[in-house]
Formats: C-alpha cells, sequence, structure tokens
C-alpha cells in the first residue's frame, strides 16, 4: 500500500511540475513580446528628448558673453551669455518664469560652450534653477546644438 501511495504521490507531484513549466513558458514568451513592442517604442522615441517638469528646448541668438558682472541671483557663473530668445521649441510642464520670444535673457551654461560668436544661433535645452531669495529664477544652459 505505501509503495502505491508514494508512486501516486510521485505522478502527481511530477504532473504539476510539467504544467508549471508549461506556465512559464508561456510567461516568458508573453515578456518576450512586451520587451519587443518597448523596444519599437523606444526607438520611436530616440529622435524626441525627454523634457523634465523645469526644462525648455529654445532657439537662442547669442548676442555676447557677460564679461564685467559674471554673477546671476548673486551666484558667481563661469560661463555666462547675454541671450536673445527667437522661438520657444518646447517647455516642461512647471516652469516659473515664463519666457516669450525676442525676451533677452542671460544665461549660465553648464559647461564651456566652446567658442561661441556673437550672433550665433544655437537650439539649447536649458533647466531651470532657484535663486536663493526664491522668488526669481535662471536657466543654466545642459545641451545645445549650433545651427548658424
Amino acid at each position: 500500500m505505501k509503495p502505491l501511495i508514494f508512486i501516486l504521490v510521485f505522478i502527481l507531484g511530477q504532473s504539476c511540475s510539467k504544467s508549471q513549466e508549461g506556465s512559464l513558458t508561456e510567461n516568458s514568451q508573453i515578456q518576450e513580446q512586451s520587451t519587443d513592442q518597448s523596444q519599437d517604442v523606444n526607438d520611436a522615441n530616440t529622435d524626441q528628448e525627454l523634457l523634465g517638469p523645469n526644462e525648455i528646448v529654445f532657439k537662442i541668438k547669442v548676442l555676447s558673453a557677460v564679461q564685467d558682472n559674471k554673477e546671476i541671483c548673486g551666484v558667481a557663473k563661469d560661463h555666462l551669455y547675454k541671450i536673445e530668445v527667437l522661438e520657444i521649441m518646447e517647455s516642461g510642464g512647471s516652469l516659473q518664469q515664463k519666457v516669450s520670444e525676442n525676451q533677452q535673457i542671460s544665461v549660465a551654461f553648464l559647461f564651456e560652450p566652446g567658442q561661441l560668436q556673437a550672433n550665433s544661433t544655437l537650439e539649447a535645452k536649458a533647466r531651470e534653477s532657484l535663486c536663493q531669495d526664491t522668488s526669481t529664477t535662471y536657466f543654466t544652459v545642459i545641451a545645445h546644438k549650433i545651427l548658424e
């Protein structure tokens, strides 16, 4: 009697493990299909940059490098330029400072922008930062592409 019960338990145990293997195979196929679909979506979005809530993409014209007072909001910045906004291409949802076309502002570059000359046209992605007094903001260019 005991050997019969052991054989029955063994057979039932094997049948359960085979059905689990089948469901695991189905799950892996579903995951592969969803991964393929997400890669297709990611490939479609590679042309579009992800824009944070406090970021803006705009076309700007460099007017001049700031030589004298290299400060924004009382903080010294190395790469400070006076620019004119030509076109706002995209803007994040929670920008505090509303920038308009033809507005002239000073922006800081996060890194040395190379030899930017006056009247150069750039497409720039900038991040808005709060000043220490938290009532005003300034923009820091985090990426740019020279157009002209």
